[in-house]
C-alpha cells in the first residue's frame, strides 16, 4: 500500500483536520498529549509564526496566518483518503554540534517529552517512504533531519532507517533518555502512598504556618489567573542560582499562555496548587490525555523552600490523580529524587534518530557521539566537553 502526503498550509487548515486528528489520536495506542493539535499549535504560535512579539498574543491574527516556509505539517493519506499519519516538522537554524546548520525537527519539540509523530498502526512502512520522499524534495532546505525523543520500540523508526539508507543518506540512532512512569497498581501496592519520616515532618512544620490546602484547576480562566505567579517563581528560582530562567523569554511565556489556551478547553491540562493559609506555595503544570498525567513543569515560592514544597506537592498530586481516575503518571525525561521517592519505574527508552546530508554534518554527528561515549570514562574528556560547549553553545532556533 502506498500513501500520499499533503502539506497543511495554515493553522486555520489544521482546524479543518481536527476531527480526523482526534480519530487518529484514538487509533494510536501510544499517542500522548504531545501529539495533539493543541500542543502543536501552541508551539507554532509561540515559536514559528512570523508575527512580531507584540502579535504573539493575538490569536485571531495568528490563526489566519499562513505557516512559514520552514514549517511543514504533513498529513499522509491512504488510498481510501483516510488519515494514515500526521508528522509536524519545522526547520531550525543554529548550532547543534560545531557549525551552524539547518535541521528538520518535530514541530512539537524541543519542549515535549515525546516526539510529536502520529502514524496509524500497520502503515509505518508506507508513511516512512513518503516522509523520505518529502525530505528529498526539500533537500535544499536542510542539512540534517533530527527526530528526537522517539520511542526505541516505535515501528516507524526502523522503516525510516531503511528508507533513508535506500536513498543513500547517512543515519545514526542513539539513546536520548528514559521515561519513568507510575501506574495505579504500583502506587497502590507500593510504599508510594505513605510519606517518609522527613516528609511528614516537613508537612507538620508547614501546617504550623497555616492550614494546608491542595487544589487542581482544569479550566482556562483559573489557570490564567495564577500563571503570572508561576512564571515569576520560575524566574526568581533560577535567579537565586545565578541563572536565567527560560521563562524570562517573552516567547516562552507566550508558549505557556498558548498551552493554556489550546489544551484547557479540551480538558487536557491541570494546574495543581499547594497552599498554606490560602497562600500559594507550589504549583505544577501537567498535561493530561487518555488517562495519563504528564508531570511537565513545577515551581515553588522561595519563601517556603525549607518545607520541601515540591515533594509535598508531588505526594498530594499523586493521591489526587489516582483518586480521580488517572491510570498512569508519566514523570518525563531525566532523574530526580522526587521520581525515586514516588516509586516510578523506567518504562520507556527514547532515542534520537538523525538523517544527515553531506560529509561534514555526518562527521560532526559521529564525532559528537564518540565523545559522548568516552565522557563517562574520562574526567578529562568530560571537562573538555564542557569547555567546548562554552565556546560552541547549543543554539538551535
Amino acid at each position: 500500500m502506498s500513501v500520499k502526503f499533503e502539506v497543511v498550509p495554515s493553522l486555520s487548515a489544521c482546524e479543518a483536520l481536527n476531527s480526523e486528528w482526534e480519530e487518529l489520536l484514538r487509533a494510536c495506542p501510544q499517542a500522548t498529549v504531545f501529539d495533539s493539535v493543541g500542543w502543536i499549535k501552541a508551539n507554532v504560535l509561540a515559536f514559528q509564526n512570523p508575527a512580531s512579539q507584540n502579535d504573539l498574543l493575538n490569536n485571531a491574527l495568528l490563526n489566519n496566518a499562513s505557516l512559514k516556509n520552514d514549517t511543514w505539517i504533513l498529513a499522509f493519506r491512504a488510498p481510501d483518503s483516510s488519515l494514515a499519519g500526521l508528522i509536524p516538522l519545522v526547520v531550525r537554524r543554529g548550532r547543534r554540534y560545531l557549525r551552524e546548520r539547518r535541521w528538520v525537527e518535530f514541530a512539537g519539540q524541543p519542549y515535549a517529552d515525546y516526539g510529536s509523530c502520529l502514524v496509524r498502526p500497520g502503515l509505518e512502512g508506507p508513511v516512512a517512504e513518503s516522509l523520505l520522499e518529502f525530505c528529498r524534495s526539500k533537500a535544499a532546505a536542510w542539512d540534517g533531519v533530527y527526530l528526537d525523543r522517539l520511542r526505541a520500540d516505535d515501528p516507524l523508526l526502523g522503516h525510516v532507517s531503511v528508507a533513508s539508507k535506500k536513498s543513500g543518506l547517512a543515519t545514526s540512532v542513539r539513546e536520548s533518555g528514559h521515561i519513568r512512569r507510575l501506574t495505579t497498581q504500583e502506587f497502590t501496592r507500593g510504599s508510594t502512598g505513605h510519606s517518609s519520616k522527613s516528609l511528614r515532618k516537613a508537612r507538620s512544620r508547614l501546617s504550623e504556618q497555616g492550614e494546608i490546602g491542595f487544589e487542581v484547576f482544569a479550566r482556562g480562566q483559573p489557570i490564567v489567573e495564577r500563571l503570572e505567579v508561576f512564571l515569576a517563581w520560575h524566574v526568581e528560582r533560577f535567579a537565586s542560582k545565578g541563572l536565567r530562567s527560560p521563562l524570562a523569554d517573552p516567547q516562552h511565556r507566550a508558549f505557556y499562555r498558548h498551552i493554556v489556551e489550546e489544551l484547557a478547553p479540551q480538558e487536557r491540562l491541570w494546574l495543581s496548587v499547594l497552599t498554606c493559609a490560602g497562600r500559594p506555595v507550589a504549583m505544577r503544570f501537567s498535561p493530561v490525555f487518555n488517562g495519563t498525567l504528564h508531570l511537565y513543569s513545577t515551581c515553588f515560592d522561595e519563601a517556603f523552600a525549607k518545607f520541601s514544597p515540591s515533594m509535598l506537592h508531588l505526594e498530594m498530586l499523586l493521591e489526587h490523580a489516582f483518586r480521580s481516575g488517572i491510570t498512569c503518571v508519566d514523570f518525563g525525561l531525566g532523574e530526580s529524587p522526587q521520581k525515586e521517592f514516588a516509586g516510578a519505574s523506567a518504562a520507556q527508552t527514547l532515542v534520537t534518530f538523525e538523517i544527515l546530508r553531506g560529509r561534514m554534518a555526518s562527521f560532526e554527528s559521529r564525532t559528537y557521539q564518540a565523545v559522548e561515549r568516552m565522557r563517562s570514562r574520562s574526567q578529562l574528556v568530560a571537562r573538555t566537553g564542557k569547555l567546548l560547549r562554552r565556546v560552541f553553545p547549543y543554539d538551535v532556533r
